[in-house]
Parts: structure tokens; sequence; C-alpha cells
């Protein structure tokens, strides 16, 4: 009984549960794959099926997570970001005192922004609530120059395009 136990799992007819490898050791993402999957050699898979699977592969979505080894410049770039946009609302804030154009209350600006590949950030659609040209003027010039980030990187390696929100609130008093 043993030896026919043995020789199935060595014939491959049996899968041994121990040699499960753990493939990426990052906090975001955890994969375990079988050895023997991965034991498999071109030379044993007919060419017809490789160029099945390659069609597959191409066609599948990207991986969607972000390892944190990966994205440290990432993260500091952001926290650059959060100090940009504090500088910004304080200088916004001291224009708003100063000028007549705008009422005393609270403001509240949010506008979409996108962090190209190459790190350049792009504003678009600036809002403020209530309504204030002044104010939509002062952070389209602002945004007109903002500071280089660095796009964040997926699991896959590659960097890519990201798109967010951002708000400011701004209070005259």
């Amino acid at each position: 009984m043993s030896q026919s136990l043995r020789d199935s799992l060595f014939s491959g007819k049996l899968k041994n549960p121990l040699k499960q490898t753990e493939v990426a050791k990052d906090s975001a993402k955890k994969v375990s794959k079988d050895s023997a999957e991965i034991a498999i050699t071109k030379k044993d898979v007919p060419s017809s099926a490789l160029a099945e699977n390659k069609s597959v592969t191409e066609g599948q979505k990207p991986d969607d997570t972000m390892p944190d080894s990966l994205n440290k410049l990432y993260y500091a770039k952001q926290k650059a970001w959060k100090r940009f946009i504090d500088q910004q609302t304080m200088i916004i804030s001291s224009q708003a005192d100063e000028s007549r154009k705008v009422k005393k209350g609270e403001y509240y600006i949010e506008f979409d922004y996108e962090i190209g590949i190459n790190g350049r950030v792009k504003a678009s659609n600036i809002t403020c609530s209530p309504q204030n040209e002044f104010l939509i003027e002062t952070v389209t010039d602002i945004m007109s120059r903002p500071p280089v980030l660095a796009p964040p990187v997926y699991g896959d390696g590659k960097p890519r395009a990201i798109a967010a929100k951002q708000q400011m609130t701004i209070l005259k008093k």
C-alpha cells in the first residue's frame, strides 16, 4: 500500500501539499503556488498550448495591488503633496482675507488631479462651494505649478497614472 502511494505521489497523480512555496513576501500581496506547476518546462508543453496561454496572459487584468516595498518614494512624495496643499491653503486664506471679492464665511474647494507616469500633476474640474470666481482662479493659478510627484508602482512592477481628488477649506474672517 505504501509503495503504491509513493509511486502515485512521484508520478504526479497526487500533489504534495507540503511543497507549496510563498512567491511574494510583501505585506500587500501574498500568493502561494504549487511547486509542481512551477516546475513545468517549455519542452513539456506543446507549442499550440503556449500560444493560447500567451494570448490569455496578454488579455488579463493588470495587478492592482500596491506593494509597500515598491512605493516608498510614492508615499514620501504624498507627504510633500500634503505639505504643498497645507501651505497653499494658508496662502489662499490670506489672499482671501485681503480681497474684497471674497465674502466672510467658509469656502470648500475641491478639484480632481492626475499624477502622470512622469510624475507631473494635472489639475482639473475645480469647484468652489459657495461659488467664488476669485478662489477658483487662485487655485487654478497655483495648480499650474504643482510639485512633481512619483506615480504609484503596482504589483506588476510598472508605474501607472493615478487620478485623485483634493479638498481645501478656506475661511475668511
